[in-house]
């Protein structure tokens, strides 16, 4: 009882009973927001207080929305009576004074409170809630939310402590939190960490709200499950909340975290009494007043609600080319504003719908803010002007009347005609007959064929369009030429078989045959060659041979290409038809017998070819192309390059090249050996390794079989003595070394199955020590075995006693050669 009088003396007004007339407040204000300023909390603001109530504060709190750190409540009156204080955790903003000032007083300096916040992006509802009361007030619930300090406290003592709490006549209950916005009143903006309504003691895992309005017809469920379980409404639990940390001790009861744990304002499950200190010693409850059956009807509180606008939805606009576009928004409120940046700029109009003109894309920039505002959050939105489609409005184009029927109409290639058009990858050139289908794209009655006949209609559409929709419509104009070639015309074009294999294949440049094909027309004219493989390709103009590149004959030794002849001026045709024949002549073709290595012992060496294809005479030159032999072999005495040709007279061979290497095998010393020490698994490097010898080498490690590699390296190699092979990669011989890796076994079994039955060290070589002294102990340091000879080892016995599986540590010293002691220490593992 002497807990709740310190409560009730601390209320800035004598709570009233239920029946009497309480103070009436009113308010209004729904407001757009200017980021960065500060605006009034309220419209216009009423306090009716019939009974003369004394009224000495008045509190003003940011109930929804708060942000703590950047959203402040100010109060910007004259009244020197008021004080006024303003509390950062909770968003609250208390006015102070004597009972003695009057409501036309208290109206004004309500009026004179100012919001504002300091977040550049501050977005959402602000709902301001003011009360004479110094209960948390949230507007949404119509509830108020007041935190009772009472350390220790146990959860059953704060229910039954709650429910007699009487606030303006509400009765009061443990809170029930069912919203973002209550959990955020009730939790983060209050006053520290306490009980709350919720408990599973009925059914581990089943969490209820059992207290209030929620607890009625057996509690409202809120969550199911452990950390990872789910809620069919609302919960807000902290990080892997709640846990049943205590198990049988049953954290059974819901508990606001205190605030330097996790989530401020979030959950946990508690036991009844908590701990008895620290983080999780119960320091009071939340007490939730409304929503109870026969509560009075209260006005001692009001809000007001500051919002700031945003925009919700952008239509931007797109365009083929310079021009007007039309964008759109909408918003949430205030004025529709836009700017030609980011950020300050210029303001170029206010509505939903902006018209305007552009040359190319632009981004303009979008905010909904209050009239005379330019600080709300832009948003950006794009005009985008698309490259235009820009094709000459009519073409002429000609072609042959070779198709056998000498009509004046013939066989159009539309591709052909497409390239003249438009030459872009980005764009699609489309045939129609008529104007209106081709500027409506009507997929039904465009040309589907690549191959048109011009009897059909001497007057087609083409509609060019890009990637991006944008087009453009040509007329093209189609005209049949009837000039030709003389009469059995053919133009020979040979070549050697030289370009590598012989196989009647070689890469020709068309263009040489070019002036003998302008040759057969009247000169001066302004004519272009191009060659195809078939007729029908020639005829329309289709597939043509590139000449920027070497064109490779499709028919071995021999085919016939066709040309066509055009005028470059207006591509009237001048004559095709088969008049290229392309030759490919043999060429002499052998092989070189050997490849010609020859180890460091021999004096000579013989060079020879095989498998000449005829009767050829040879050329074989040394490096100073001084000629060596005529025949098919040469006999050469040093290294060098040496090269070979053969001729048949009408063609000559490629010159072969073959170089003649000495080489030997390997020398191998202990000196080109490292062997890097690191456990159970060490590394081996061949160290200057350009020093073994004449030789292109590779190496193996462990058999001489191989695998072999190119680099001198080998990591990850276990203890023992291994054998070091190097090969010469041209043949001359494979030299050996072994190399001693130091190591000792993690591990030995003695079970006389021939695998590991002894324990010693690996790799122990009389080529690097003089001495060796191995001790062996037990876990506790008494000493089993002594070895003092190289290849001695240990069974695993002491005085012919088999020890038993267990861990043994050594003690290993090595003497080198030069008197100089090692020392190892560690310990393996006998295994039975």
């Amino acid at each position: 009882m002497l807990k709740k009088l310190i409560y009730t003396a601390i209320f800035t007004l004598s709570l009233l009973k239920a029946q009497a007339q309480a103070p009436e407040l009113e308010a209004t204000g729904d407001q757009i927001y200017c980021p960065g300023s500060e605006i009034s909390i309220v419209e216009d603001f009423t306090l009716t207080n019939a009974s003369g109530t004394a009224i000495n504060a008045i509190y003003v709190q940011i109930s929804s929305g708060y942000e703590q750190g950047r959203d402040f409540l100010r109060y910007n009156g004259s009244n020197t009576a008021i004080t006024p204080s303003f509390t950062a955790s909770s968003g609250k903003l208390q006015l102070s004074f004597p009972s003695t000032l009057t409501p036309a007083e208290i109206e004004t300096a309500i009026k004179n409170v100012g919001y504002r916040s300091t977040n550049t992006n501050v977005s959402g509802i602000k709902e301001i809630s003011i009360t004479i009361g110094d209960a948390n007030y949230l507007p949404s619930t119509g509830h108020y939310y007041k935190y009772f300090p009472d350390a220790g406290i146990s959860w059953d003592a704060a229910r039954a402590e709650a429910e007699t709490e009487d606030y303006y006549g509400l009765t009061g209950y443990l809170a029930t939190i069912t919203t973002p916005d209550e959990a955020q009143l009730a939790g983060k903006q209050s006053s520290g960490n306490g009980w709350l309504g919720g408990t599973d003691r009925e059914t581990e895992g089943v969490w209820k709200w059992v207290t209030g309005p929620e607890g009625a017809n057996g509690g409202l469920i809120f969550w199911n499950g452990g950390a990872n379980g789910s809620t069919p409404n609302y919960a807000n639990w902290n990080v892997n909340q709640p846990d049943n940390a205590h198990g049988g001790d049953g954290e059974d009861y819901l508990h606001v975290t205190a605030p330097s744990i996790g989530n401020p304002g979030s959950w946990n499950d508690l036991r009844l009494n908590g701990d008895p200190s620290g983080d999780y010693q119960p320091q009071g409850f939340v007490v939730e007043f409304g929503g109870m059956p026969n509560d009075p009807v209260l006005k001692i509180a009001t809000s007001s609600q500051i919002r700031v606008a945003a925009v919700v939805s952008t239509t931007g606009d797109t365009r083929c080319g310079p021009g007007a576009v039309s964008l759109n928004a909408q918003g949430t409120g205030g004025e529709l504003h836009w700017y030609d940046s980011a950020t300050g700029g210029n303001l170029l109009f206010t509505g939903a719908n902006f018209t305007t003109n552009i040359n190319t894309t632009t981004t303009f920039f979008i905010a909904a803010e209050p009239a005379g505002c330019t600080s709300g959050s832009r948003r950006s939105v794009q005009a985008l002007v698309l490259e235009p489609v820009n094709v000459a409005a009519q073409i002429d184009v000609f072609n042959c009347d070779e198709d056998g029927t000498p009509d004046g109409f013939t066989v159009f290639n539309l591709n052909t005609i497409a390239a003249d058009i438009s030459n872009s990858s980005s764009e699609t050139v489309i045939f129609y007959t008529n104007r209106t289908d081709a500027e409506n794209n009507d997929t039904t009655t465009r040309i589907s064929s690549s191959d048109y006949d011009s009897s059909a209609g001497n007057t087609l559409y083409a509609r060019t369009q890009n990637t991006n929709g944008c087009f453009g419509i040509t007329r093209v104009n189609l005209e049949v030429s009837t000039t030709s070639f003389p009469s059995g015309f053919v133009y020979d074009l040979a070549n050697c078989d030289t370009d590598g294999a012989i196989d009647g294949y070689f890469d020709f440049d068309l263009n040489e045959a070019t002036p003998a094909m302008l040759a057969q027309f009247p000169q001066g004219s302004n004519l272009s060659v191009s060659y195809y493989r078939t007729r029908d390709e020639a005829l329309l103009d289709q597939n043509e041979i590139p000449l920027n590149n070497p064109y490779r004959n499709e028919t071995a030794d021999e085919q016939v290409v066709y040309v066509r002849v055009e005028d470059n001026s207006g591509n009237r045709c001048y004559g095709v038809g088969p008049h290229l024949r392309l030759q490919v002549l043999p060429v002499p073709e052998f092989e070189i017998f050997n490849e010609g290595r020859f180890c460091s012992t021999a004096a000579s060496y013989t060079l020879e070819t095989i498998n000449a294809q005829g009767s050829y005479s040879y050329e074989w030159r040394d490096e100073q192309g001084i000629l060596l032999s005529t025949e098919s072999f040469v006999v050469v005495t040093t290294p060098g390059i040496y090269t070979v040709s053969a001729g048949n007279g009408a063609c000559v061979s490629e010159t072969q090249q073959i170089e003649v290497i000495a080489s030997e095998a390997a020398t191998l010393s202990t000196e080109n050996i490292e062997v890097i020490s690191e456990g159970e698994f060490n590394t081996v490097r061949i160290i200057n390794s350009a020093n073994l010898g004449q030789g292109d080498y590779e190496f193996a490690l462990g058999d001489e079989l191989g695998p072999y590699r190119d680099e001198p390296l080998f990591e990850r190699v276990t203890p023992g003595f291994k054998t070091l092979f190097v090969r010469d990669k041209n043949g001359c011989g494979i030299s050996s070394i072994e190399i001693p890796i130091l190591g000792f076994p993690k591990y030995f079994t003695p079970n006389n199955d021939g695998y590991h039955d002894t324990w010693e060290p690996l790799g122990l070589s009389t080529q690097d020590y003089s001495a060796v002294s191995i001790t062996i102990f037990d876990r506790y340091g008494k000493l089993l075995k002594a070895l003092y000879g190289f290849g001695e080892s240990w069974d695993g016995t002491t005085r012919n006693r088999a020890l038993p599986s267990d861990d043994y540590w050594y003690r290993v010293e090595l003497t080198d050669l030069d008197g100089v002691v090692t020392r190892f220490n560690g310990h393996f593992t006998l295994k039975r």
